[in-house]
């Protein structure tokens, strides 16, 4: 048996892809394979230097993107992948939730009790592009390893964009004034990473880990609750 099997959708699952098997040999030693039925894919990894099933779904979500976006450019179609689970060689499952955790035993993301949030963001994403499209930025980049740099350093400009417009002038300071921000935070926690994406400078993008990653979304949700509260805060109605 591979060492790891992950297995997931090509979404939109309604277009019921098939393909494969797809081999890869790798330079370094080890093969992956992938195949898809129903839109359904599975990715096997038989490669001796992963050093963990979240280091193989990475991999194996690359591999994937490979294969799909292939065919997906062949076709002119827009198919993406959605990995869900990895089960190592001896049969231990991982599934991939929707919701990440931090370090410290059930930190998450989210708000408690959220439906106070919940109300005021669906507010003011009604009547604010730059706060609606930052909180869509700000779910893709939840989702997506590879380019949560970039998306939530857009979020984080959207929030900026919305200051210039009110200012007319082009700069960080009113954001920072008014949200208790700093650039060198946000250069050092996100720009560092998203930049040389951004730019499409793949060779030179600075390698993220789960604790990096981990620092971008919690400081991105700072900066997306903190304007929420500085546009739309709480009504007396909603302390109570």
């Amino acid at each position: 048996m591979p060492k790891y099997f992950v297995t997931g959708r090509v979404q939109p699952e309604r277009a019921n892809i098939s393909f494969g098997p797809v081999t890869m040999t790798l330079d370094g030693g080890g093969t992956v394979v992938a195949s898809c039925d129903a839109s359904q894919i599975t990715v096997l990894l038989d490669i001796p230097t992963l050093d963990g099933w979240i280091t193989a779904k990475l991999a194996a979500d690359d591999f994937a993107n490979v294969v799909v976006g292939a065919l997906g450019f062949s076709l002119g179609s827009g198919y993406w992948v959605e990995l869900i689970q990895v089960t190592e060689e001896d049969g231990t499952p991982h599934v991939f939730g929707v919701r990440p955790g931090g370090d410290a035993p059930g930190e998450t993301l989210g708000f408690e009790p959220h439906i106070e949030v919940f109300n005021r963001a669906l507010r003011l994403s009604g009547r604010d592009v730059f706060f609606r499209l930052a909180v869509r930025d700000f779910l893709y980049g939840v989702t997506d390893e590879t380019d949560c740099a970039t998306y939530c350093y857009r979020a984080v400009e959207g929030i900026k964009a919305a200051f210039v417009l009110r200012s007319g002038i082009d700069r960080w300071d009113e954001m920072h004034a008014a949200l208790r921000t700093d650039r060198e935070t946000i250069t050092t926690t996100i720009q560092d990473y998203a930049d040389p994406v951004r730019h499409g400078n793949w060779i030179n993008a600075k390698r993220t880990d789960r604790c990096i990653r981990w620092r971008m979304l919690v400081l991105t949700r700072h900066i997306l609750l903190r304007y929420l509260n500085h546009v739309a805060p709480m009504e007396p109605t909603e302390h109570a």
